[in-house]
């Protein structure tokens, strides 16, 4: 029973990511995040799970995604893969709704001991959500919602155990 139980863990797999980039379109403002995932290895070169963390760009928001990454070569010391996470990013802030999450990203893992390794990549991030938008003067209030869609070139670094 042991040797099942081994075999299992074996499969799992976690992972920790801080991603920042470069804006594109008509944001100014760079993205930060940090990201943590379990993964489950279906094949030796595929793996899925499921994530969240926190990222920031106009406001902090809560990323809850699903994440799939395949090795593009069988595991060796310096393995080439294509990753991405797809989901939600929940607002914390008064006013802001939550909205599409998607970061597809191609990179290089390189391993370290037993299961532990570190991971550089480079992709696309886009985070979609709603906000509300007041302005106030003497005579008048108006309010509306503003659809936000942030995209940006992103540098991550992952460690994985």
């Amino acid at each position: 029973m042991s040797i099942g139980v081994q075999a299992q863990k074996d499969r799992f797999c976690f992972q920790t990511n801080i991603v920042t980039g470069m804006p594109l379109a008509d944001s100014d403002i760079k993205p930060l995040s940090l990201l943590v995932s379990a993964e489950y290895k279906i094949h030796p070169r595929l793996s899925a799970g499921l994530g969240t963390g926190l990222s920031k760009y106009d406001h902090l928001m809560v990323p809850v995604y699903a994440t799939l990454h395949w090795s593009i070569t069988k595991p060796h010391r310096f393995t080439p893969f294509v990753a991405s996470n797809i989901g939600h990013t929940f607002a914390p802030k008064k006013h802001v709704s939550s909205g599409f999450y998607l970061t597809p990203s191609v990179g290089i893992r390189y391993q370290l001991k037993d299961r532990q390794s570190l991971s550089l990549s480079v992709g696309y991030e886009l985070q979609e959500y709603t906000q509300l938008q007041s302005y106030e003067s003497t005579f008048v209030l108006t309010q509306y919602i503003e659809n936000i869609s942030n995209h940006a070139l992103t540098a991550n670094v992952g460690f994985a155990f």
